[in-house]
Parts: C-alpha cells; sequence; structure tokens
C-alpha cells in the first residue's frame, strides 16, 4: 500500500508573559471572582525574563536545539539549571512577545491592532532582521499615538497590550454588539492566526516547500472563530495560508480539545492517500487561554509561572517518497 509520508515538522513558541497577565484565563476568573487576592499581587514577580524562557531545557528540545534525551543530564530544577539557549532552533524559534506584536499587525486584516508609533518603528526594525518577516515587517504601516491608543480602550473597550509595563498598543473590537467579536476575542482570534503563520512559515522554509505546493491546510488549534450567526464556524486554516503566501491552497479547521492534532493526522493522511490532495499541511496556533493556566500552583510552590508561552506546530504530510516515515492508515484505531 503507498501509505502518505509525515514529510516534515516545524515548532515555535512565543513568549507572552503580558498577554498571560491579560489574557489568561486563570488570571481572568481570578480578578472577576477576588481581585485582590494574594496570587494576582505576586504574580508579576514569578514572570520569567525572554531569555530565561530561551534557556529553559524543554524549549530548547521544542524548537530542535537538544535532543529530549539530552534533558536528563541537565540538573534538576530544569528552570533553575539550563545551558545558555537559542532562540532559533532547528524545527522553529522562540519569538519574543515586541516581535509578536509586529506580527499580530502584520496578520491583521481588519485594522484591529493599533501600536504606538515609536514601538511601531523599534518593532519594524527587529523583524525586519528575521528573513521568514523581512517584507512583511517593511509594509507595516505608522503607528498612532498613545493618547489615540488610550482613548480607544477607555471609550471603546479595546484590549490593551503592554510591554515591560509599558502601554504599547491595543487590539479594537470587530463589532459594537456581537460578543464573539468581542476585542478580548480579536485578541485570541489574531494570537491563533499570527502564531500559526509564524510556525507554518518555518514549516515551508525548513523544508525547501514552495507555499504555492501546498494543496489543502487543516488547523487544529484550540481556538475557534465565527460570529453571532456562525459561532466557531470561520476558518483559521484559509486566514493562516493567505498569511503565509498558500495562494493555491483551501483548508478547514478540526477541533476536538487536545486530541484534535491526531484527528487532523487522520484526515491529511486520508486526503494524501486517496489522491485528492498532494501537499496537506497540518497547522496549530497558540492559545491565549491557556497561559498561566496552572499558575496559581507555580506561584504556591515558589517556581515561575513555567506556562509563559505560546505554543504551535506544524506538519506537512505529502505523497510517498520513499525516504520519510510513513503514516501507516491501516492501522488506525486498531
Amino acid at each position: 500500500m503507498d501509505y502518505p509520508v509525515i514529510r516534515g515538522a516545524a515548532y515555535a513558541l512565543v513568549h507572552a508573559p503580558n498577554l498571560l497577565l491579560s489574557q489568561g484565563s486563570t488570571q481572568n476568573m481570578e480578578r472577576a471572582k477576588n481581585p485582590d487576592s494574594q496570587y494576582l499581587k505576586e504574580l508579576p514577580t514569578k514572570l520569567r525574563s525572554f531569555q530565561d524562557a530561551v534557556n529553559y531545557g524543554p524549549n530548547q528540545v521544542y524548537i530542535g536545539n537538544l535532543h529530549p534525551d539530552e534533558l536528563a543530564t541537565i540538573e534538576k530544577p530544569w528552570y533553575e539549571n539550563f545551558p545558555q539557549g537559542q532562540a532559533m532552533g532547528k524545527y522553529g524559534e522562540i519569538m519574543s512577545e515586541d516581535c509578536f506584536y509586529g506580527l499580530l499587525k502584520i496578520c491583521d486584516s481588519f485594522d484591529l491592532v493599533m501600536l504606538e508609533h515609536d514601538f511601531t518603528h523599534s518593532i519594524k526594525a527587529k523583524l525586519g532582521n528575521n528573513p521568514l518577516f523581512a517584507t512583511e515587517a517593511a509594509a507595516i504601516k505608522d503607528g498612532v499615538e498613545l493618547v489615540d491608543i488610550e482613548k480607544r480602550i477607555a471609550d471603546h473597550g479595546a484590549e490593551a497590550l503592554h510591554l515591560d509595563g509599558k502601554l504599547v498598543g491595543c487590539v479594537k473590537r470587530a463589532h459594537d454588539w456581537d460578543v464573539n467579536l468581542s476585542a478580548h476575542t480579536m485578541v485570541e482570534n489574531l494570537v491563533a492566526r499570527a502564531s500559526g503563520v509564524l510556525v507554518l512559515k518555518h514549516l515551508l522554509a525548513n523544508n525547501e516547500v514552495n507555499p504555492e505546493a501546498i494543496d489543502y491546510i487543516i488547523e487544529c488549534s484550540e481556538e475557534a472563530c465565527g460570529d453571532v450567526n456562525q459561532r466557531g464556524g470561520g476558518n483559521f486554516a484559509k486566514s493562516i495560508g493567505e498569511a503565509a503566501q498558500c495562494v493555491n491552497a483551501t483548508g478547514s479547521d478540526v477541533r476536538g480539545f487536545c486530541a484534535a492534532p491526531a484527528h487532523a493526522l487522520v484526515l491529511a493522511a486520508g486526503l494524501v492517500q486517496s489522491g485528492i490532495f498532494k501537499n496537506v499541511a497540518i497547522v496549530a496556533g497558540g492559545a491565549t487561554a491557556k497561559l498561566g493556566m496552572n499558575g496559581k500552583d507555580h506561584v504556591a510552590k515558589g517556581l515561575p509561572v513555567l506556562e509563559d508561552v505560546l505554543g504551535a506546530f506544524a506538519v506537512l504530510v505529502s505523497k510517498n517518497d520513499g525516504v520519510n516515515p510513513i503514516i501507516r492508515t491501516d492501522a488506525i484505531g486498531r
């Protein structure tokens, strides 16, 4: 039987301590129930720096700079003992939060992201050094005045974007009355799209695949987009493909909580083995709700909040090339 193969994979992390504070579900629920809690007071002191997140052994494994077995050679606890890490790895990268705000703007098709003028200037230069986004970074428009951002937050319910305690931008709501298009939800959606674009671009570049060769995209993150008429009925897959220049690809989203990637692999394998498509990309962006999800336990035990990164991954399933590992479709579910 001519089984399909896993032609390549990519992995990316986004260090997002400020999004953790404002968007994480644990923190939002704690503010609603107990705004004066000791946890919320201690939390900012337990956030890691970008370099500490980069140096963390498991994060280096994720992007391919360490083999998983090498973790056994690092003294525990890993959050205190780590080698000097690199932000770029064999399979992807760990992106800083300021660069990710710039990527949010790049992936903003409806002018929902407002970034402060000076911050925009600095981030255009920084993102311009990333070969995956140099062209897009150059096209970012000039930012706005801080007073305009403050007014949008105060008068129109925009979600603030902070960096090191400083207001640098906001995300506007997409509709005045539809709760599914609130500013909070728009942050969730843009984060999922942007982190998905980040990892898909790494997948294509690392495996020297022309974006035009991708026929179909399956997005399988833990988020969903839609509006009052069709909650969860939107399509991250095609929006990610559009931003990654996959001009010949259509696609759809698959949801199944944490198991969605397994379902996506099965579907992708079936589409390729049947001959419908030659190259199917599976992509999953990060979920802001999961940032700091177990933060209470980390803080209570004196640990840094280790869930300070958004995770994303991508897999390319293609026709059998006689080289890459096959997917045994005859053994699925048995």
